[in-house]
């Protein structure tokens, strides 16, 4: 799913960054060499780099649930 159509990064390239060590959505379009065009996306970005990061950051019991 395309996340940001300024940029046309998908969903898939968001979270492969922040699984990558990005911690914000910022960096994450800066390491796809990136960065916010009108801001729509912003938040979703923010979003889906939250709950990656989160999902590394997990115990391993909790990520097999």
């Amino acid at each position: 799913m395309i996340v940001c159509s300024c940029n046309v990064i998908r969903e898939k390239d968001i979270r492969d960054a922040a699984r990558r060590g990005c911690p914000d959505a910022e960096t994450a379009y800066r390491s796809l060499g990136c960065q916010f065009q009108c801001g729509g996306c912003e938040d979703h970005a923010d979003d889906l780099v939250a709950c990656e990061r989160a999902k590394l950051l997990a115990p391993r019991d909790v990520r097999a649930a």
